[in-house]
């Protein structure tokens, strides 16, 4: 009997091994997918922007309150949310605003998990604002403004009072991500692109192209290449090193 048990207790601690070794790797393919699916769904809203504003459309009965498509019977006939061209004017009116302040005055003592727009001003409601990818290492996150808990832990976050991801000179897009965090894959391979390798960030106006210039570890406090560098227009990625202890910096040039 004493032996049988020992048995049911080896094979428990087997089989409870085994779960805790796959967890990562179920984890980051289940996240990847998910990512990938938001990112999809981006664009696909992209492609299918509709004319007028969001307000207009509810009155007109065009939209449900939760932005799908409805027909005259109130029944949904769009698979997703779906945006409007005059929302989107506003949001890149407000987005290029947003960076032409940051290059008279730009104070990065600020709480950097609140987010420079509220995107659901401009009729945007999952926080995307975007995506970036980098093929050299697989690396396809959305890009959420603001590097709260929640953002964080889904893809890559916008610091708040670094430029909007818009391009232009005297630019400096600052996104963070986590690295090795409860299985779910953001910023974890940032360290494994070369020097002239492509990052590219995608928004409902345009996609940029980016060429890594320079990477580095730097102190879990240092904030020099985070500002913007005048006439130049850049695109810096940063996860934590060390368990937190300090911090990876990529850092990428307008191509």
């Amino acid at each position: 009997m004493r032996y049988k048990v020992l048995a049911v207790v080896a094979l428990i601690l087997v089989t409870v091994s085994l779960l805790l070794f796959a967890y990562p790797n179920v984890s980051k393919q289940v996240i990847q997918k998910k990512n990938d699916e938001i990112i999809e769904q981006f664009d696909e809203i992209t492609d299918d922007v509709q004319d007028g504003d969001r307000e207009e459309a509810i009155e007109d009965g065009v939209i449900n309150e939760d932005g799908y498509l409805i027909d005259d019977n109130g029944e949904i006939v769009s698979d997703y949310p779906v945006v409007f061209q005059k929302d989107l004017d506003r949001l890149y009116e407000d987005s290029v605003a947003y960076n032409e302040a940051l290059k008279d005055r730009q104070d990065l003592d600020v709480d950097f998990s609140n987010a420079a727009l509220d995107l659901t001003d401009y009729g945007i409601y999952d926080g995307v604002y975007g995506y970036i990818n980098a093929p050299a290492i697989g690396l396809n996150v959305p890009i959420y403004l603001g590097a709260s808990d929640g953002n964080m832990a889904w893809g890559g976050s916008h610091l708040m009072n670094t430029s909007l991801p818009l391009g232009g000179e005297s630019t400096n897009t600052v996104i963070a991500g986590h690295t090795g965090y409860f299985g779910m894959v953001v910023f974890d391979y940032i360290p494994s692109l070369n020097i002239g390798d492509t990052v590219s960030v995608t928004t409902y106006f345009d996609t940029l192209d980016y060429r890594v210039i320079s990477k580095k570890e730097i102190t879990a406090t240092e904030t020099n290449d985070i500002y913007i560098v005048k006439g130049k227009d850049l695109l810096t990625l940063i996860t934590c090193a060390r368990m937190g202890k300090s911090r990876y910096e990529v850092v990428c040039e307008r191509a």
